[in-house]
């Protein structure tokens, strides 16, 4: 067990509501090799103790609920005043992106218009059984020869040619 996953369940422990023998063994365990961890699970228990022993007996002194009652007051202030900087931050935000959306509305980049290819079919492929590589003809070159094939033309190299 580490230091981290022993902090992060300690409460469960000490108070006992983990009950798997497996589980109690692995937190006594880590309690006896770990003195950082001994040290916590210590100072836990004498301050419970401390609570459950003086619960009865403990007062606030006779200055803490004018202090108390000055402190809500203070922080219900700041609540109040938050809304209105959000409000004005808010505005200032709105009136920017109105102001970026004015100057790209009247200044308007060119557009360069450029003339679309002619559709082109794309050849289809010519295989023969036993031919290691087959190419095909760049299909954009029927635009401009004038090919009679309409489906392209391939180059087909024998199965001779050094492969």
């Amino acid at each position: 067990m580490t230091c981290a996953e022993f902090l992060d369940r300690y409460t469960d422990f000490r108070d006992g509501l983990i009950t798997a023998p497996r589980e109690l063994r692995r937190f006594g365990r880590h309690l006896v090799q770990c003195a950082s961890c001994r040290r916590y699970d210590t100072a836990v228990r004498r301050g419970v103790l401390a609570l459950q022993a003086g619960a009865e007996s403990i007062e606030p002194s006779p200055e803490f609920r004018p202090r108390l009652d000055a402190r809500l007051a203070h922080e219900r202030r700041a609540a109040r005043e938050v809304p209105a900087r959000a409000g004005i931050a808010a505005a200032l935000f709105i009136a920017a992106a109105l102001a970026l959306v004015a100057r790209e509305g009247v200044r308007h980049a060119p557009v360069a218009h450029v003339p679309a290819l002619p559709p082109v079919r794309f050849p289809k492929p010519v295989v023969q059984a036993g031919v290691p590589f087959v190419s095909f003809q760049d299909p954009r070159a029927t635009v401009f020869t004038g090919n009679p094939n309409p489906y392209g033309t391939a180059l087909v190299e024998p199965a001779s040619a050094g492969r």
